[in-house]
């Protein structure tokens, strides 16, 4: 008897199944109830996520850095600018030694050695390279805090050189390696041809093409600010420095490199 019913019993039960499974398909997508549809539950189209604040269009993974998302993506969308105080272009500078020196003191305290990139003296935690850029991009002064303008052109990667401190957990953990390199000391001034001539750039020229970043306008160190800012061409009288911005002999890369120029024979008498 058993073995009789059970043919039908299962025959019963697929036909329910299939039964099932085509009315479900007729009847469509269930539909939540409530007076509020989700924020999630939408038809995925432009218009519906322009209208709809909490969806975000999917972008690649190469476009994710570039794209501005969350509450603020309307200011990271333009560049902000913030009052400066006005400078009096054509005031009188008179440089002070005492200032220069402490002013190469600091600058010196903030390299591993002369030449090196300054590390960052500040928390860089959740910040980007455009917000280093926003303030030492035009030297930002705010509560008596000024930013150090930039010697050189924008960079994309600012902790590629510059090293950040540690974060907040490590700050006071003994990060010093001891090392014996020593740098060459900093140069103090130039040298002139004459008395009265315009000082040559002691120093290269090499990441450092932004002469005001140091010596000109209201953000120069204090002890180096030039005495004419108002002249913009610092190189039509400052020579260059013979031995820092030359390229190196030739043969050192080898009879492919680029030629160097004939040496200059000078007379003096």
């Amino acid at each position: 008897m058993m073995r009789r019913l059970a043919p039908i019993f299962f025959s019963c039960i697929i036909a329910i199944a299939v039964v099932g499974f085509f009315v479900g398909i007729m009847d469509g997508v269930p539909q939540p109830d409530g007076l509020h549809e989700p924020a999630l539950v939408a038809k995925f189209d432009n218009e519906k996520i322009e209208e709809n604040p909490k969806l975000i269009p999917a972008v690649s993974y190469a476009d994710i850095a570039e794209t501005p998302m969350g509450p603020t993506k309307a200011w990271q969308a333009q560049r902000q600018s913030l009052s400066q105080p006005q400078y009096d272009l054509y005031a009188k500078i008179e440089p002070s030694k005492s200032e220069k020196e402490a002013s190469g003191k600091l600058r010196a305290s903030r390299r591993a050695f002369n030449g090196a990139p300054p590390i960052i003296p500040h928390p860089i935690e959740n910040t980007t390279d455009a917000a280093c850029y926003a303030c030492h991009g035009s030297g930002v002064q705010m509560a008596g805090l000024k930013a150090s303008v930039m010697s050189h052109p924008f960079l994309g990667n600012c902790t590629q050189c510059h090293a950040p401190m540690p974060p907040a957990p490590f700050q006071d953990a003994g990060t010093s390696v001891e090392s014996s390199f020593v740098g060459l000391p900093a140069p103090k001034a130039g040298k002139r041809a004459y008395q009265g001539a315009p000082p040559t750039i002691p120093h290269s020229q090499w990441m450092r093409e932004n002469c005001n970043a140091c010596h000109g306008g209201p953000n120069g160190w204090a002890g180096m600010e030039s005495t004419h800012p108002w002249r913009t061409n610092c190189t039509q009288c400052h020579a260059p420095s013979a031995t820092l911005d030359q390229m190196p002999e030739a043969e050192w890369y080898g009879p492919e490199s680029v030629p160097m120029l004939p040496p200059l024979d000078v007379v003096t008498k």
